[in-house]
């Protein structure tokens, strides 16, 4: 597109040829002898996301990538983004707890290629490589663009919860659409008064994330000049490749002799959330969106004496070495 900026939209066709192929085709023939049509059984064979688990390791082909120093994706709206990013977590859970056990039964039960559970298993290694680049703080980041408006930032907020939930670093959040000083028609007056009580909104809601605004232009941003501009106005001094801000990952930490585990939830209510351990398996659940975390064995072996939801973080009390000898 221009010196040093190359753009892509994803082939989902190349991608399914390189990382669903023998699983495509085993798929497809199995549909066929159950007589479904070749067109249908093609489009059966391809299950509802996966373009979006391509989506995902084209990033990862790209940020291993030598020839390119930054990487940039534009993501669907938020709640689409949210569950595509909690992909890896929930096919992490699958491939730990069911797949080896499904495996031998279905050897057991039919004849299956090994080649099909092999490339399986090798695309469920690369997704948990994209899932170490995108929860390491220290190489990606999200940033959240929101309107100055109700609903807009209410589900700003809730996928700002989700992002927490899966471990997902946000460094910035960029205002878009502020109506500008320059405008002086009093036909804008009254918006101008909303949007200053929803920046009021913004500021306290996301903190102390850094806010950055867009002013509402008077044409469509098109072309490399005007995209520069537009750059410019947002982050003005700021190199946009930088890392604006990097917050508190999952804790864990001793206090008073028990040990507490907090991890980030802003906006979260209490009402929304459940959480249980069994085993050595914590689940976190929030609306729709389910989280399975591994505890670490040296919390693994206590019991859970309190879960709250303070602040903005969840916070899990585990009896310490003390409580637990005097029982």
């Amino acid at each position: 597109m221009h010196k040093h900026l190359w753009a892509q939209e994803i082939n989902v066709n190349h991608q399914i040829s390189n990382h669903w192929g023998a699983i495509h085709t085993f798929l497809m023939q199995f549909l066929k002898r159950r007589g479904f049509d070749s067109v249908i059984a093609d489009e059966l064979a391809i299950p509802p996301g996966i373009e979006e688990i391509f989506s995902l390791l084209a990033l990862m082909e790209h940020a291993n990538d030598e020839r390119f120093k930054v990487v940039i994706i534009d993501c669907a709206p938020t709640a689409d983004t949210a569950r595509l990013l909690a992909i890896p977590d929930i096919i992490q859970w699958y491939m730990e707890k069911i797949f080896h056990i499904e495996r031998a039964v279905i050897r057991t039960v039919r004849p299956v290629p090994d080649e099909v559970f092999d490339s399986v298993e090798q695309l469920y290694h690369k997704i948990i490589g994209v899932k170490e680049l995108l929860t390491d703080r220290s190489r990606t980041s999200i940033r959240m663009v929101v309107n100055p408006e109700k609903m807009v930032i209410k589900e700003a907020q809730r996928a700002y919860t989700v992002m927490n939930l899966f471990d997902f670093g946000l460094d910035a959040v960029i205002v878009n659409r502020v109506l500008p000083d320059e405008i002086k028609d009093p036909f804008y007056d009254k918006w101008r008064e909303i949007q200053a009580r929803h920046m009021k909104l913004i500021k306290n809601a996301f903190e102390p994330l850094p806010i950055l605004c867009s002013p509402l232009w008077d044409q469509e941003i098109i072309g490399s000049k005007l995209l520069a501009k537009f750059a410019r106005k947002i982050y003005q001094e700021k190199n946009p490749a930088g890392l604006f801000y990097q917050g508190k990952p999952v804790s864990i930490r001793p206090v008073n002799g028990d040990c507490i585990m907090e991890i980030p939830l802003p906006f979260a209510e209490r009402d929304e959330m459940e959480t249980w351990i069994k085993g050595d398996e914590l689940t976190i659940k929030f609306k729709n969106f389910k989280r399975n975390l591994i505890l670490p064995r040296a919390l693994a072996n206590h019991e859970l004496i309190k879960a709250e939801l303070k602040g903005q973080s969840l916070k899990l009390v585990f009896e310490g070495e003390k409580d637990a000898q005097k029982k």
